[in-house]
């Protein structure tokens, strides 16, 4: 028994001296004390059922291989057509196409998606090196070439965009090598973007401290601003100079991989190492994020890179992802416990606003509510 014993003493410390190596060669202290917050104060609904809103924020980037972008215009359609919420609408995507790549052919292509009512296209930018002026510079050239094709203006007439940063780099997060403008937040806010959709970014310093959170971030003149967010809570104004911050889901689990210290971390990345499967997809409602003071609307944004590779395309428009979508109608549509809804990345962002606003009744009512369709879905 005193050998079993040793045996265990030297199990649990050559573990803990393992899993703290993992802890800080994986950045993973940046988000951890936040994650146990959260997980200690979650709050559950008061009335049922609850609303999840389900977004797909799609980092897609495609470059010169046009033949993955005229797969995704032959096949995602009739992927769509197989999947509908509660109104019996198809799923919805969010092509958050990168302003560094302007290629017509692409830009083309995705104007046939949205013109079929299959989703709506945003901004995604990779840059580095830069400054303030010359970030400025790219994302005004970017947006003003997405307009060309009816992406990134309302049919009010004005600009309106979501953003996603390259390689995890918001608001000079992660050094200036991914970015180097300091106000990068009022930047997008001043050029039309409403809403952030970049996290989590797990393993990077750019991941925030808080965790499945709705937040609202002020620019200051240091790097990662929104490090200092405040959490949307129901009843409390949103600050006209902030940018709203939508992260998705980042959860631990227990797992019998001895690779993960069988530890594991969900967030929302859909790829071919980590499949979409029914488990993945109840940790990502188990992740629970909302807006405070209304958890009866659970927010519920997957990421991923739709056209990085054939692998990536395989896995968003194979078998995988859609048997993760006919799980989600099995199981969270049956109108008494859950009522599915797929939106855009617009859409979230209109339905996040009338959640802090507390609005009540039929979501659907609110999903154009401040931000209004995009010229290219009615043309």
């Amino acid at each position: 028994m005193r050998y079993l014993f040793r045996v265990l003493v030297i199990a649990v410390c050559l573990y803990s001296l393992a899993f703290t190596y993992r802890i800080y060669q994986r950045k993973l202290y940046v988000w951890l004390p936040g994650y146990a917050e959260d997980r200690m104060h979650q709050e559950a609904p008061r009335t049922k059922p609850v609303h999840l809103f389900v977004m797909f924020a799609d980092h897609f980037e495609p470059g010169t291989r046009l033949d993955r972008t005229k797969r995704w215009e032959t096949e995602y359609p009739q992927l769509a057509h197989r999947h509908r919420d509660s109104s019996g609408r198809r799923v919805q995507h969010s092509w958050f196409y990168p302003g560094e790549q302007a290629i017509d052919q692409n830009m083309e292509l995705l104007q046939s998606l949205v013109k079929g009512g299959n989703g709506e296209v945003e901004l995604h930018y990779h840059h580095g090196g830069d400054t303030q002026e010359s970030t400025e510079k790219k994302f005004s050239a970017a947006v003003k070439y997405f307009q060309r094709f009816h992406f990134l203006k309302g049919i009010d007439g004005k600009t309106h965009f979501a953003f996603v940063h390259g390689n995890w780099g918001l608001d000079n997060s992660n050094g200036a090598e991914t970015c180097g403008a300091n106000r990068e937040l009022s930047l997008l806010a001043g050029l039309g973007c409403f809403a952030d959709y970049t996290f989590p970014s797990i393993f990077h310093d750019s991941q925030p401290r808080m965790v499945n959170q709705i937040l609202e971030a002020i620019d200051d003149n240091g790097p990662k601003s929104y490090d200092h967010g405040t959490p949307l809570r129901v009843g409390r104004p949103i600050d006209d100079s902030a940018l709203v911050l939508v992260e998705g889901p980042l959860l631990l689990f227990p797992t019998l991989s001895i690779r993960r210290l069988f530890v594991g971390i969900e967030d929302g990345n859909i790829h071919l190492a980590d499949p979409v499967g029914e488990r993945r997809v109840d940790r990502w409602v188990r992740a629970n994020v909302h807006v405070q003071g209304r958890p009866e609307w659970v927010f519920i944004k997957v990421h991923g890179h739709g056209a990085s590779t054939d692998d990536d395309v395989e896995e968003w428009l194979g078998g995988h992802l859609e048997r993760g979508l006919s799980y989600l109608e099995r199981h969270y549509n049956d109108g008494a416990n859950y009522v599915l809804h797929y939106v855009t990345a617009r859409e979230t962002y209109n339905l996040v606003r009338a959640a802090a606003a507390g609005k009540t009744g039929d979501p659907r009512e609110y999903m154009n509510w401040i931000i209004p369709p995009y010229e290219a879905s009615r043309m």
